[in-house]
Order: C-alpha cells, then sequence, then structure tokens
C-alpha cells in the first residue's frame, strides 16, 4: 500500500499540472493483480480528492465564468462514461487500454508541436459543448490523460488564458470523477483498500501541484508525459497482444 500511496502522490502533482496521473496509477493498481476494469474504477474514484484540492487553489480563475455549462458537461459525460464502463468485461477491456493511451498522448503532442496561440475569451462557443461532454465522458469511461485532453480541447477552442483552461480542466476532472462515485461503487468495481491508500496520495500531490502550477511553465512535463505515455502504451499493446 505504501508503494500506491506513493505512486498517487506523484499522479496527483502531474494531474494538477499537466494530466496523465492515472498513467502512474493504473499499472501501480495493475501490478497488485487488480483487473482493469477494476483499476480504472478504483483510480478513478480515487483521484476525486486530488481535483478538488488542486482546483480549488485555481477556482478564483474561472471568475463568473460559464459554471453552470461546465457543471452539466462534467457531471453528465463522468456518469455516463462510468456506465459505459461497467459494460465491459476486463478481458475485453485489456485491448482497448493501450490504443486509449496511445490516442491521448499523440493528440496531446499534436497540439504542443503547433505554433498558433492557444488562449481567447472565456465563454462557451457552440462547439465547446459536445467536445466537452465527450472529454467528460473519456473522464468517467477511463480517465488516463483526461487533464492531457481537455488541455488539448480547451486550447483547440481557445478557451480564456492558460491558467483559466487548468482551472477548466480541473473542474471537469474533478465533476467527471465525482460522477463515477455512485456508479463504480455500486458496480462494485472499486478496491476500496486500494483506493483509500491512492486517495490520500492524491489529495496531497493536488494541493502540491496546485501551488507548483502558478510557478513553473508545465511544457517541459507536458512533453514527458507524452513520451512516458507513448512508452506506457508499448508495454501494453506487448502485454495485452503479444
Amino acid at each position: 500500500m505504501y508503494e500506491l500511496l506513493g505512486w498517487a502522490l506523484l499522479a496527483g502533482v502531474l494531474n494538477a499540472l499537466a494530466g496523465g496521473g492515472l498513467f502512474l496509477t493504473l499499472p501501480a493498481l495493475l501490478a497488485t493483480g487488480v483487473p482493469s476494469t477494476g483499476a480504472v474504477a478504483t483510480a478513478s474514484v480515487a483521484s476525486w480528492p486530488g481535483y478538488a484540492s488542486a482546483f480549488w487553489g485555481m477556482r478564483r480563475q474561472l471568475g463568473s465564468g460559464p459554471w453552470l455549462a461546465l457543471t452539466g458537461i462534467g457531471l453528465a459525460g463522468g456518469g455516463l462514461g462510468a456506465l459505459a464502463l461497467v459494460q465491459f468485461h476486463a478481458d475485453s477491456f485489456n485491448y482497448l487500454v493501450p490504443w486509449l493511451l496511445l490516442a491521448v498522448s499523440l493528440l496531446y503532442a499534436r497540439q504542443l508541436l503547433s505554433r498558433s496561440g492557444f488562449e481567447g475569451p472565456l465563454r462557451m462557443k457552440r462547439r465547446a459543448w459536445p467536445l466537452l461532454l465527450g472529454g467528460a465522458f473519456y473522464g468517467g469511461f477511463f480517465g488516463g490523460g483526461l487533464g492531457v485532453l481537455l488541455m488539448a480541447l480547451t486550447g483547440q477552442l481557445r478557451m480564456g488564458s492558460n491558467l483559466q483552461q487548468h482551472a477548466i480542466k480541473l473542474y471537469l476532472s474533478m465533476l467527471a470523477s465525482g460522477a463515477t462515485i455512485a456508479v463504480y461503487s455500486l458496480s462494485g468495481l472499486v478496491h476500496w483498500r486500494a483506493c483509500l491508500a491512492l486517495a490520500l496520495g492524491y489529495l496531497v500531490g493536488g494541493k502540491l501541484g496546485a501551488r507548483l502550477l502558478v510557478w513553473i511553465k508545465p511544457r517541459l512535463l507536458a512533453w514527458a508525459i507524452v513520451l512516458f505515455g507513448i512508452g506506457l502504451s508499448g508495454y501494453y499493446f506487448v502485454r495485452f497482444y503479444g
């Protein structure tokens, strides 16, 4: 359990800074013998305190922004995604894991390579609704690289400043993770002993990451997460397809 606590602490910091915390906790859970669907459910429920503590440190960035729209999108998307995961058998879901990790990593790499700006006014554009809803759905369904995906989406939408995009990422992640708690708890997928260890690590790491966020530029960290995500997807391609 101490190893899970350590990985969750680092994952909480990563989630607050750039996203990708599940890239660390998912393999840690799988290494303990937890089935893939149970690992995703456990990590998702455990990540909520970290997202909440990180967002609390960033909440003023949103000011009088589109709170109601973001709240509905986060809760609806996260809940629907969790319901979709419950329908999968662990053995079948195993084959999706490397593809999901690879897709999110490459999407974020594409944004990092772009030379165009990614900032703009903080408002809900018409095309933002389905994109952010899809992002929240992904958060409830899998969640690996959710912060990466949401930063990519808000950047493409030019939705606010960089710090405001981080705040949106954390708020939607917190809501999507919160929406999964009831679904996954009732489904019996959550391994609660591991979940408690992860939650403590996420909580402390999220608070630390939120403090670091206003002082450092996360671009290098984002590239490190991209490379780690691609490498991890390769590992799971070998593991599940080899």
